[in-house]
This record gives C-alpha cells, sequence and structure tokens, in this order.
C-alpha cells in the first residue's frame, strides 16, 4: 500500500495529509482488483464503503426512464466515488462500471470509525474533503440542470424546477 502514497497526495480526499499521515490511514484501508467491464457499485444497491481509483478508468452510469445508461462522469486514478452512500446509509445513485483494469483503495465505514478513535484529525481533514467534494459536485449539477432548464422551450419545466428548488433550499420534505 505505501508504494501508492506517492500517488494518492494529489487526490482531493487526502489533500492536507502529510506523507506519514498517509502512511497511518492505508493501514486502515484494503486494496482490490477488478477486471475491465466489471461493475463496482450498482444503482439501487448499498455498499457502505468509500472507493479511491489507484490505477484505471472506470464510468459512472445512471439509467434512464427508457433503460439506457447515461454516462454522468469517467474517473482516472485519484478519482472518488461511493461518498454519499459512505456517509449515509442508502442506495447508490449511480453504477460505477471499470473501462479497464483498475486497482481501488476501499475504505469502509469500521475503519473510518477506529480513524476517529486513533487519530482524530486525520479523520475530520477526510471529512472536510468529503464535504468540499459533495459541495463541488453539487454546485457543478446545480449549473447544469439550470442550464439545461434554461434551454428548455417547455414552460413546465421552469415551473417543476422552481418548484424543486423552493422545496430542495426551504423544507426539505419531498
Amino acid at each position: 500500500m505505501k508504494e501508492f502514497v506517492n500517488e494518492l497526495t494529489s487526490c482531493s480526499l487526502f489533500q492536507g495529509l502529510n506523507r506519514d499521515e498517509l502512511v497511518r490511514l492505508f493501514d486502515l484501508v484494503e486494496t482490490e482488483t477488478f477486471d475491465a467491464g466489471t461493475r463496482i457499485l450498482v444503482e439501487g444497491r448499498t455498499y457502505r464503503t468509500l472507493w479511491v481509483i489507484l490505477r484505471g478508468t472506470c464510468e459512472v452510469v445512471r439509467q434512464s426512464g427508457n433503460g439506457v445508461d447515461q454516462q454522468l462522469a469517467v474517473l482516472e486514478p485519484g478519482g472518488i466515488f461511493g461518498e454519499m452512500s459512505f456517509l449515509q446509509e442508502a442506495p447508490h445513485s449511480a453504477t460505477v462500471r471499470t473501462l479497464s483494469e483498475v486497482e481501488v483503495v476501499r475504505f469502509m465505514p469500521s475503519a473510518f470509525e477506529v480513524l476517529k478513535q486513533s487519530n482524530p484529525a486525520i479523520a475530520m481533514r477526510i471529512t472536510s474533503n468529503l464535504v468540499q467534494l459533495l459541495s463541488d459536485r453539487l454546485r457543478r449539477m446545480d449549473a447544469w440542470i439550470c442550464e439545461l432548464i434554461a434551454q428548455s422551450e417547455d414552460r413546465r419545466h421552469h415551473a417543476e424546477w422552481k418548484d424543486f428548488q423552493s422545496k430542495l433550499y426551504t423544507d426539505w420534505s419531498f
């Protein structure tokens, strides 16, 4: 695991951690290798694991209403996925499928609990980095949705979006 410390210093999840902290962290995680075409996460299922790509490429896809997979993102080394279900037990919102042979780091909630007890500063840094990651993704999603709505000719979509925004930012009850 220590051979990947240099590669992961640029991963956003580990920003602010020094080499010694990364080595301590890696004592708590596991690596796993997947063949090309493997579904690591499946939309609708729940796995409480945070994943970081060490080597290879994955795609994030979500099934559209007509059953066709829509590619949401391509993740390369340093890419992170599974963060939402890691923080809150819930079904995955998308499938992550390997495009090549992939090696990943798996970080389980039980290991994170150990980290919180043994190295709370490292756990806090990782939590802060996860919040930053989720905020950045939400900000990009907001911009993308606004762009789609603005391009829509159907005024119903504008009203639906305004209603959704109102609920999202005020009462959170859907």
